[in-house]
């Protein structure tokens, strides 16, 4: 789906999430609740957790972005979480209900900003990152990392590539 945006840098950026959006969804998909949970091996998450934490972090992009976004999920997804009884994390269906609003707000977000406010300090102590647009590169940079995550442990469990 193409993006309108009013910064032409921050319009390849949208194009990724909106790429991602899709791949996401797919990934989730018909998988069983035990299908969700396995793991490709002992040191790697399952699906879920990788899904569950993509969605966490764009809230907190949006968060970032001054807006208010939540998941309701509390810690469960966030880098480093140790994974904890699956009783206590959403289902596949409620990820993918929380990742269509989360989405839909991050899009209109992006949307919305202006040179000003993309061209601002960067706040995170990342090296190389200079600006709001250099945030939101690596953002998207990191969404699309995990969703080749997705990819790999789906294709794992006997399911179609969701790309090529």
């Amino acid at each position: 789906m193409p993006i309108t945006t009013q910064n032409t840098a921050i319009s390849p950026i949208a194009m990724i999430f909106s790429f991602n959006d899709n791949f996401v969804l797919r990934a989730l998909e018909s998988l069983t609740q035990e299908e969700l949970w396995r793991s490709p091996n002992a040191h790697t998450n399952p699906l879920l957790w990788v899904a569950g934490h993509i969605v966490q972090t764009r809230a907190t992009v949006l968060q970032m972005l001054g807006e208010q976004a939540e998941t309701g999920w509390g810690h469960l997804f966030d880098r480093g979480a140790k994974i904890v009884d699956a009783k206590q994390y959403p289902s596949g269906a409620e990820v993918a209900r929380v990742m269509n609003e989360i989405s839909h707000l991050l899009h209109s977000k992006l949307a919305s900003l202006h040179d000003g406010q993309l061209n601002q300090p960067s706040s995170l102590p990342i090296p190389g990152l200079k600006t709001l647009t250099d945030e939101l590169a690596f953002f998207a940079l990191h969404d699309s990392y995990h969703v080749g995550q997705l990819a790999y442990i789906r294709k794992g469990l006997g399911y179609p590539a969701l790309a090529g």
